[in-house]
This record gives structure tokens, sequence and C-alpha cells, in this order.
């Protein structure tokens, strides 16, 4: 499903400025050059909250003839507009920005935003997986990546609400934040018991430090957490870490950048289309590196239902 004759109809742009240090508002100077040269009609929403960016692109989508959106910056500002491309069934796509770009490293997107630019406008839009995820009786919640739950979600707020991160990414080393996170949570964090039941089966994982709920295969920047996901196999990948010692743990972390993790005695690869995971304190949970509430949770996951813009090729 091309969008490059359909030159009538606007993209939107939902752009964050301050995604990679800043490096959005560049990156979003290149864009807008680049399309006005080329005259292309699009709309933009530039520095809004997400609250604020959905409501205005909601507005713009229901009065305008729109034939895709995108984002501009990071996983977090593609994770806010999710839920617009999946009510409107509209081709999604992003010109990645961020610190972690997980997203645009699944999809084999390019780094140069022009070379992305020309992906979003001449690529085809193909039919993704994308997770629901629940807490008690609340609405769902569309992601993309994964979910996050136990220690993952402990680094991923420490993260979020810090000073260096912004230094990780000023210095292009946006992964590094998660492994100063993962250090610092790990004086103060406490491993327990998570009952994760994948379709109906229910299994007791003492002493378990983290569940990583995936629908791609890196999150944190790169980190193959778990390296089998695909964005078209109609599966949740799930990632348990547990019954071992802080040292232990720490050995275990670098074998994460290639994947091969997964061969650990302390690590637990599931997969299936339903997971729920609880704990006898609730967990914080980041889907997407965004707050997700906490434990009990549960996913499931959307087979072929989300329209993403990525190289045919």
């Amino acid at each position: 499903m091309g969008i490059k004759e359909e030159h009538r109809r606007l993209i939107l742009f939902v752009v964050n400025l301050r995604s990679g240090n800043g490096r959005g508002e560049r990156v979003w100077r290149t864009v807008e050059n680049e399309l006005n040269r080329r005259n292309i009609t699009f709309a933009k929403i530039v520095g809004a909250s997400s609250e604020e960016a959905l409501r205005q692109a909601e507005d713009i989508i229901r009065n305008q003839p729109v034939r895709a959106v995108a984002a501009v910056g990071g996983d977090g500002t593609l994770h806010s507009i999710l839920p617009l491309a999946i009510e409107y069934n509209l081709p999604i796509g992003v010109i990645p920005c961020g610190s972690g770009n997980d997203t645009a490293l699944a999809f084999r997107l390019p780094k140069d935003p022009v070379a992305a630019l020309d992906v979003l406008l001449a690529g085809d839009a193909q039919p993704a997986d994308y997770m629901k995820t629940w807490r008690d009786d609340s609405d769902s919640h569309p992601s993309l990546i994964s979910v996050a739950i136990g220690l993952d979600g402990a680094v991923a707020e420490d993260v979020n609400g810090s000073r260096y991160k912004k230094w990780c990414n000023r210095l292009g080393a946006g992964p590094l934040a998660y492994i100063i996170g993962l250090i610092r949570m790990l004086a103060v964090y406490r491993p327990q018991t998570m009952t994760i039941t994948i379709d109906g089966v229910r299994r007791e994982i003492p002493n378990a430090w983290l569940t990583a709920v995936a629908n791609l295969p890196t999150y944190g920047g790169g980190l193959k957490i778990c390296p089998d996901a695909r964005s078209d196999d109609g599966l949740l990948h799930v990632c348990v870490v547990h019954d071992c010692t802080v040292l232990q743990l720490l050995r275990v972390f670098p074998t994460v950048l290639r994947g091969s993790h997964v061969r650990s005695r302390f690590v637990t690869m599931l997969s299936g289309q339903e997971v729920t995971v609880e704990a006898p304190e609730p967990l914080l949970a980041y889907g997407d590196g965004e707050p997700a509430g906490t434990t009990p949770l549960r996913a499931e996951i959307v087979p072929g239902q989300l329209l993403f813009l990525t190289s045919s090729g």
C-alpha cells in the first residue's frame, strides 16, 4: 500500500523538538525545508504536550484529508500517536531523533533525516503487530516495542526523571543512560516472586528481577532483550530474569547487547498471545519508555492491524 501518489492528501507530523536533547529541533528544520522544497502537502504539531498534541492531531484528522501520520522524535513520541493511527487506520511512520530509536532499528529505518523522509514518502505501509495492555479494569493502551516491568520499570522511571539522560544524549550515547539507571536502581531494588500467565498457563517465578513483554526485539537503545521478536509474527515475547545475585545480574547484562542472555540459567524466555504479570507488591511498568501503571498488568498481541511506513526493500 503506497502513499507516494496521494499528493492531494497531507501528511501530519507530530514533532518533539526536545527529543535527543534538542536534536529534534535540528532534524525538524531539515525535514521541513525538504518538504517545502519538494512541494509536499503537510501539517505539523510542534512543541505541545502529549495530550494537547493528540487533541490537535485529532482535530486535523477529522477536518482535513490526512494520508499518514508521522512522529519526528523518539520512541516515546511515536508511542503517543499510536492511538490515532490505530483508531483512524492511518499509516504511521517516524523520523528518528530520540535517545533510543528502537522502532527505527526494528523497521530498518535510516538515521539520516532526509533518507528517513524518503522512506516515509515513498515507502510501503506494511501490516505490523502491536500490543494492548490493561491494568486492572482500566482502558487498554497500545504499545509497539515492549512493556518493561519490575527493575526495568524502575530504571525507566529513574532515567526519565534524570539529568544524566540529557548529558548522555548530548554526548550521542543515549543507551548509556539505561546503564547508569540500572546501576543506580540495583542499589535499592529487591526482586520478588512474579506470576506470569501466558495463554492460560500460569507460572510462578521466584526472585524475579524483571519481566519484559516485547513485540520488537530491542529496547533501551538496542538492547536485544527478546531477539526472536518480530513485528509481524503474531506473538508477544517474554523475558524474565530471576534467581540471581546482583553480581550475577551484572554479568548477564552485557550479554543482552548480543542477545545471548537467552542461554543463561538466570533467564526464562516465553512467548504467546496473551500475557498477565502479577506480583505480591505493585511493580512499575513502562510501555515504550512511557509510564504504563503498575502490576497486575495484562497484555495481548493485536496481529497485523497497524500500518507502518517502512522500506519495501
